[in-house]
């Protein structure tokens, strides 16, 4: 009695793998390079079990398989072509593979001169940094100079006028100062420091020292407001 369920579960193994011996197909083919070239020695390898592989020498190759889906793939260098198959059927199956740049690779390699790129842009852009900072720096040198050079040019022409003014004669100055008082007085005893230079044809070195001239009288009293200054009568 046992001997007849041993038989009876051993039975279905056997034909099962009967089967698969009797059933085979048969994987065949050309490798070719993306010029349509036979390719020698390249490797190729199908993943049965145990795994399928060797070296075409005269660029074909061949495979015995049986039911179930393969992956084939071929290599030489940089090249590679890789074909998947499903096999449902015995016979005789023709599957040419044409081999073509390995593209992760070339993305890596890609990535890699992205990477020196992007190093390349941030120098430049360091150089260019540093090329404005130097010429901000120059125009602030240029600024400084041109002011300090008019400076010197306005205090040179003070000064001289002020020697001029010097020269004129008490005489002269005093019809001024009247004439300054007058005007004072016009303007209701008060007025400012910039009116009067627009109503007097003198120059800014001369209403100067003719406002200090009064003040130093004590007949004008000159009080600071803001940029300009109010010169009172006394």
């Amino acid at each position: 009695m046992q001997n007849m369920k041993l038989r009876t579960l051993i039975l279905p193994i056997l034909l099962i793998l009967l089967s698969n011996l009797v059933f085979a197909a048969n994987i065949q083919g050309t490798i070719y390079d993306v010029e349509l070239n036979e390719v020698t020695d390249a490797i190729i390898k199908i993943n049965t079990i145990p795994q399928q592989s060797f070296v075409s020498k005269d660029g074909t190759y061949s495979f015995e398989v049986s039911q179930g889906d393969y992956t084939i793939l071929a290599k030489k260098g940089q090249e590679i072509a890789e074909e998947k198959i499903t096999i449902a059927n015995d016979g005789t199956y023709n599957i040419d593979l044409i081999l073509f740049p390995d593209f992760e690779e070339v993305e890596i390699l890609d990535e890699s001169e992205l990477e020196i790129g992007t190093d390349y842009t941030d120098t430049v852009e360091k150089n260019y940094s540093l090329y404005y900072l130097i010429a901000f720096i120059l125009v602030i040198i240029i600024i400084i100079a041109v002011l300090f050079h008019y400076t010197k040019k306005f205090e040179t022409g003070f000064k001289e006028e002020l020697k001029e003014l010097r020269k004129t004669t008490k005489d002269d100055l005093e019809v001024d100062l009247k004439e300054l008082i007058a005007f004072i007085k016009k303007e209701g005893g008060r007025t400012t420091q910039k009116d009067i230079r627009k109503n007097f044809p003198q120059s800014e070195a001369k209403i100067s020292l003719m406002i200090a001239e009064l003040e130093h009288k004590g007949k004008i009293k000159k009080i600071k407001k803001g940029r300009g200054n109010i010169i009172t009568l006394i």
